[in-house]
């Protein structure tokens, strides 16, 4: 093993272990948001919880896609996983892309125009 090898499955186990942590946070919010049903139940506002749990519900969408995507994608593979979810709403999920792809998660191959929606692709192959 050398140096480049070492680094890659570093980044490898990091990028498995960190998406890990994001479902459990994920089904944790979910546990959370059955068990009190109040807002002041938690220090967060209700519309942080649904753009954090809208955001992992996304990153978790992404780790079942493969090749080139559009939002379309994304939020048919969200109602797939999330059926108990109420139908999102694409500009969100648009929104959560773009944040996403100005990070080092996926990255923007064609810049959507009019109706034609932005495509992406995932930089880190799922583990």
């Amino acid at each position: 093993m050398n140096q480049r090898e070492y680094e890659r499955l570093k980044r490898e186990i990091q990028a498995e272990y960190q998406k890990k942590l994001e479902a459990l946070e994920m089904i944790w919010q979910m546990a959370q948001n059955r068990n009190h049903s109040t807002a002041s139940a938690t220090t967060r506002s209700t519309s942080e919880l649904a753009r954090g749990f809208l955001l992992s519900a996304v990153k978790n969408a992404l780790q079942h896609i493969s090749g080139d995507f559009s939002q379309h994608i994304v939020v048919q593979k969200i109602a797939e996983l999330h059926p108990n979810l109420s139908p999102v709403k694409r500009a969100s999920v648009s929104s959560a892309l773009k944040r996403l792809a100005g990070g080092k998660e996926i990255e923007l191959v064609e810049a959507g125009s009019g109706k034609r929606p932005s495509v992406y692709r995932v930089l880190s192959a799922p583990v």
